[in-house]
């Protein structure tokens, strides 16, 4: 909104971890206007794989088994 970002939680969302999570995955098309955010991103913030360390961490506390059908498609 009025050229800035904010999560579905009504949070401020930052142009970084939006460009790491959604604009730099292989299936958006930066060219074609798959994302209207024109950051690069920045690996020191959110990234898909912290996101997946972070379930694999928690996963081995649980045991619950794989993560993987949980995090497939997404990846950095």
């Amino acid at each position: 909104m009025n050229g800035k970002l904010f999560w579905a939680t009504g949070k401020p969302g930052d142009p970084d971890v939006l460009a790491n999570l959604v604009c730099n995955l292989p299936q958006v098309n930066r060219k074609a206007d798959g994302c209207i955010n024109g950051f690069e991103g920045d690996p020191r913030k959110d990234t898909w794989a912290k996101r997946r360390a972070f379930a694999d961490a928690m996963n081995s506390e649980i045991n619950l088994g794989s993560t993987e059908d949980f995090l497939k498609g997404f990846h950095d």
